[in-house]
């Protein structure tokens, strides 16, 4: 199982270092501008780089199966909890395009984790490490990469790092 373990550090890097948005608090938000908006966003995606820096963290080479299982579940769950308080948030109606790939490209993902769970549940390796590498390539993270660049074109920040315009 050493290369699929690998391969999940990977993706889970990966995911978190892409921005992932998720949701901050519970209940509908109504980010009013575009500077509000990339708040929230960034802070879903702070959110969710802890959720996959810690299940990282637990994941090394003498992780078992049933661990690794588990692990993916909990991402699966995690994400799909931030996609469903991200969808909660009523973005600026020039975002809305991206926002909706935000939320289905989330949940594509998690349903990703969630074979990727079924598989290391049931000590298949070889499908283990398809599916993981489909996370990267899959629909979801195709949604989420269009999503983060039509954002990106409206000056509003996709990850932590960024500053996100003013101009609303």
């Amino acid at each position: 199982m050493r290369r699929p373990i690998a391969l999940l550090a990977l993706v889970v890097a990966l995911l978190a270092a892409a921005g992932c948005g998720g949701g901050g608090g519970g209940g509908s938000t109504t980010a009013d501008s575009k500077a509000e908006y990339g708040k929230e966003l960034a802070a879903a995606t702070a959110q969710l780089q802890r959720t996959f820096g810690d299940i990282s963290d637990q994941t090394g080479s003498n992780t078992s199966s049933a661990q690794i299982a588990a692990r993916l579940d909990r991402g699966a769950d995690a994400i799909d909890q931030s996609a469903d308080k991200f969808a909660a948030i009523t973005p600026p109606a020039a975002a809305k395009d991206a926002h909706a790939k935000l939320v289905t490209g989330l949940h594509e993902i998690a349903d990703q984790l969630r074979k990727a769970a079924d598989a290391a549940r049931k000590n298949d390796s070889k499908t283990l490490a398809a599916a993981l590498q489909n996370l990267l390539k899959g629909d979801g993270a195709q949604k989420l990469a269009q999503a983060t660049a039509e954002l990106k074109k409206q000056g509003i920040a996709t990850d932590t790092t960024s500053r996100t315009s003013t101009t609303g």
